[in-house]
């Protein structure tokens, strides 16, 4: 039998020990995940395919703004070209967490819960969001107090993008909010009539139009169809005053060192003559880097739009 002393001292050891398992099972592994591989050895970035942030080419290669601030960033550190890996956008951050992969280059926008569970880079752009319609703007939507106060409108967003998340807090039912894993889902949904609108960042959605724009062009007139429009102006909520800034940015785990590395490289890289030729192919003009030139993640205004 167990001296008194002694069993109370085997209790608490046994306490001690099922506590640590009990929080070392519980870690997220976004917290406390394994560091990204060594500087001889590519990282795994992974990305979701929504133009300009990232996309392929006619050739196959993968182009975007999120893409190419990765692979500049990489360079500057002396960093070899990572292994893409492609993910449904509303996978990244749970690829991330499970460590198959390493960083997340998407557009993906800083939201508070995000950075709560990511660690951001300073973001790379401030863009906001915008409405995409049928021609002419028929329903006359210029806010989000429009769409939901017109029941005939059903609104198109990416699934588990801020989109949906200011859809749902503007009061739109479910029953009117369709989501899909990809901006051509939505598209087409907006082109079959299904929905009424469709509400991405406001540079995917310029894309999207001078890519039907250019279609347009290549077939006849007798078979060209009206094409969407962005609404002008549009506000997330009514007035001038409801536009929303949206900060897309890299992403990586919670405790990389290598974040730190990167947000250096991109401190020196946003704003110079070389990324503003670079990604002014994506419709990223001065205006849109201007307000993130030197800002660093604390310095933040506005609210994020994907």
């Amino acid at each position: 039998m167990l001296h008194p002393m002694r069993l109370i001292l085997w209790l608490g050891l046994v306490m001690t020990v099922t506590v640590a398992v009990i929080v070392s099972i519980g870690r997220s592994p976004a917290l406390d995940g394994p560091q990204s591989p060594g500087p001889d050895r590519p990282l795994r970035v992974g990305y979701a395919i929504e133009a300009p942030y990232a996309f392929r080419d006619p050739g196959g290669g993968l182009q975007g703004e999120a893409v190419d601030m990765m692979r500049a960033a990489l360079r500057r550190i002396g960093r070899p070209e990572p292994v893409w890996i492609h993910a449904e956008f509303g996978a990244l951050m749970h690829e991330l967490d499970m460590g198959r992969i390493d960083a997340i280059a998407s557009g993906l926008f800083i939201t508070p819960e995000r950075a709560a569970r990511l660690a951001f880079s300073r973001p790379t752009a401030a863009v906001q969001p915008g409405l995409l319609v049928a021609a002419g703007n028929p329903l006359g939507l210029h806010s989000l107090a429009d769409v939901v106060g017109d029941a005939r409108t059903r609104l198109c967003v990416l699934e588990q993008s801020v989109e949906q998340d200011m859809a749902r807090r503007a009061g739109l039912p479910d029953s009117r909010l369709r989501t899909r894993t990809s901006a051509a889902g939505c598209l087409t949904e907006l082109q079959q009539g299904a929905v009424q609108a469709m509400m991405l960042s406001v540079p995917s959605l310029r894309w999207m139009v001078r890519q039907l724009e250019q279609q347009a062009r290549s077939i006849s007139q007798a078979r060209a169809q009206p094409l969407p429009e962005l609404a002008q102006p549009f506000w997330v909520s009514s007035g001038p005053d409801g536009a929303a800034i949206g900060y897309p940015a890299l992403a990586f785990r919670r405790g990389d060192r290598l974040r730190d590395e990167i947000d250096a490289a991109l401190a020196a890289y946003i704003g110079s003559p070389e990324h503003l030729q670079r990604v002014s192919v994506y419709g990223f003009d001065e205006g849109l880097i201007a307000p993130v030139r030197g800002e660093p993640l604390a310095g933040l205004r506005g609210t994020a739009t994907r």
